[in-house]
């Protein structure tokens, strides 16, 4: 397996973990506990972290294909690169949520956090992030 693959998979599986974490938390901004409802169907933090594991891997996927071919990369290996990719990854993070809301890939387990929060921005903000924090680690490697 690629390791940018890999290690975004790992980044998005112990940011849900601690989503979970906060979701229960009085302090937490409303957008994040109304994700309660979401890891209480489940009852797994291991199975929503894999969710959230594979649902960025599945975007990921899909970024570094249309990246391949419209940039002649898969992997950003530069910061030029990464500027290009995480502009196609907000894109496609943000149309990939929105068709988890509209399609109910989870369910309604996600509807207090999309009347809250809105669908399509929190998709992009998560991959861009995983897609960020991977690079960084990778870079340092």
């Amino acid at each position: 397996m690629n390791t940018f693959i890999l290690i975004n998979f790992i980044i998005a599986f112990i940011s849900d973990l601690l989503l979970n974490v906060l979701s229960r938390q009085p302090f937490s901004p409303k957008y994040i506990t109304s994700l309660y409802s979401y890891f209480e169907h489940y009852k797994s933090p291991i199975l929503t972290g894999i969710y959230a594991g594979i649902t960025v891997i599945t975007v990921l996927i899909i970024t570094m294909t249309i990246s391949h071919y419209i940039f002649n990369f898969s992997t950003p290996s530069s910061y030029k690169d990464l500027y290009k990719f995480l502009i196609l990854s907000f894109i496609l993070g943000y149309i990939a949520d929105i068709l988890i809301f509209k399609l109910h890939i989870f369910g309604t387990t996600l509807d207090k956090f999309y009347s809250i929060a809105g669908a399509g921005f929190g998709g992009a903000i998560s991959l861009v992030f995983c897609v960020i924090v991977s690079y960084l680690i990778l870079s340092t490697l």
